[in-house]
């Protein structure tokens, strides 16, 4: 593989290696100069679970779409006898590497790509497990080789919820009518798209609630106020509070009414004077609302007659908050073409080679039988994987 010498060779440098002027660049072309960076979160796992998907961010910060993209994990100093990773859809690991690639190869200009991968406990050990490092590269030359790695610790421990987040980029114009909503094409100036982001319980307790804070980025808006949330004057910014039992996904069974994972949505407009672009620094954060011994009680509880309604008495409890925020951007298209690069459509992470898992999205679906709530307007729709539909 053409990268595998240049992503060894990358890691190898060590962090100030990164920083020198393009030592590892391939040669300069016309227009393929792209500022990558990568974010991983998620690394502790429950002393109760039987393991997690680690998320990772793959950001475009540039004008320009990212071609020939490489993923790299280096595990080498990943203590594999307590936590190992399944590197199934990438190359077999080698001299401490996994090597992946994404599909389409290609991470559009201002696209924020979730990309997750399993985390397996190895027996009953706890404690610290190692560290992972991850490594994004594209074919081109990168301005700012500084944020191209990352390296997080892999620890087991904590009791608790363990909520993981994960917001897709908002990039296409919807309209509601005769209580649906469906996709009318690229989002321009003065349409309206829909954000939609979820959450699911990786830990070993279930919540008691969750409270959802939203951000968007400058240039939009939220298109409309609904119940159970409360907004900022410039319609810029939400907190919503749920009363909500999400088991951990360990838990979750099929046929039975309890959930692992969440999903909603928002109604999100674009300014009409904005240009095609892509509008980044979206942000959604949901944390966990628990009570000790309340969870487990409350369990039986997760039908669609309770929820959502306001969670009280309660306080956060996260075994791993640094997995419960997510970015996302908003890509404004123009007339006739698509905004924030030439890439046009979305960038779904999935399918052979395309990395260990398609997705955090991905991540929800294998999580056992676990189903989603869709919430709006005080209303819930549950709903199967691979059925799932807006609903107004």
């Amino acid at each position: 593989m053409i990268f595998g010498n240049r992503a060894a060779a990358y890691l190898g440098a060590g962090a100030a290696g990164l920083v020198a002027a393009g030592a590892f660049a391939a040669p300069a072309l016309a227009d393929n100069t792209a500022d990558l960076a990568i974010k991983a979160t998620g690394t502790t796992i429950a002393v109760g679970a039987p393991g997690k998907f680690a998320s990772v961010s793959l950001l475009n910060k540039s004008a320009v779409d990212a071609k020939g993209v490489l993923v790299g994990l280096d595990i080498s100093k990943l203590d594999t006898k307590l936590v190992d990773i399944n590197e199934s859809g990438c190359n077999t690991r080698e001299d401490g590497w996994i090597l992946c690639g994404i599909e389409g190869d290609t991470i559009g200009a201002g696209e924020d790509v979730d990309w997750a991968f399993p985390l397996t406990r190895k027996g009953d050990g706890t404690g610290p497990a190692g560290s992972i490092s991850a490594l994004i590269l594209h074919e081109g030359d990168d301005p700012d080789e500084s944020n191209n790695l990352v390296t997080v610790d892999v620890k087991v421990e904590g009791t608790g919820p363990d909520l993981s987040v994960v917001a897709d980029d908002v990039r296409k114009a919807v309209k509601v009518e005769g209580g649906s909503i469906t996709q009318v094409g690229d989002l321009q100036a003065g349409n309206t798209g829909q954000l939609i982001y979820s959450a699911f319980n990786q830990g070993d307790q279930a919540t008691t609630g969750l409270r959802i804070s939203v951000k968007l980025p400058k240039g939009a808006t939220f298109a409309e106020k609904e119940e159970d949330c409360t907004y900022n004057d410039a319609m810029t910014a939400l907190t919503c509070q749920y009363e909500a039992v999400l088991v951990p996904a360990s838990q979750d069974k099929d046929g039975d009414k309890l959930f692992a994972g969440a999903r909603f949505y928002n109604l999100v407009k674009v300014d009409a004077g904005v240009k095609p672009s892509s509008l980044t620094g979206g942000e959604v954060t949901i944390d966990p609302l628990w009570k000790e011994g309340a969870a487990a009680s409350n369990a039986t509880k997760a039908t669609t007659s309770n929820l959502p309604q306001n969670a009280e008495g309660v306080s956060d409890k996260d075994v791993d908050a640094s997995d419960n925020t997510d970015d996302f951007s908003v890509i404004v298209a123009g007339k006739g073409g698509t905004g924030g690069g030439d890439n046009g459509g979305g960038l779904p992470v999935t399918g052979p080679q395309a990395g260990l898992i398609g997705g955090i999205g991905g991540a929800v679906l294998l999580a056992g039988g676990v189903m989603f709530m869709v919430a709006r307007r005080r209303r819930i729709v549950l709903v199967t994987p691979g059925d799932e539909k807006s609903a107004v």
